[in-house]
């Protein structure tokens, strides 16, 4: 799971390994508003999809 907006995404040897990009943006968790716990913690979502068309990439 990666966080949105990384600023070292780019350089990451494993998120990089995935050559699809629509791949890549399912490994992003998304922020949730509704998750969050105002002066205390952000939330964000991340669904893993086993398996289909729009699995979440793994190491096989």
């Amino acid at each position: 799971m990666y966080f949105p907006n990384d600023p070292l995404l780019p350089f990451d040897p494993i998120f990089n390994s995935v050559p699809d990009e629509r791949a890549r943006q399912r490994m992003i968790s998304k922020f949730e508003m509704d998750l969050t716990q105002p002066d205390w913690a952000l939330g964000y979502r991340f669904d893993i999809v086993l398996r289909g068309r729009e699995e979440t990439p793994f190491e096989k």
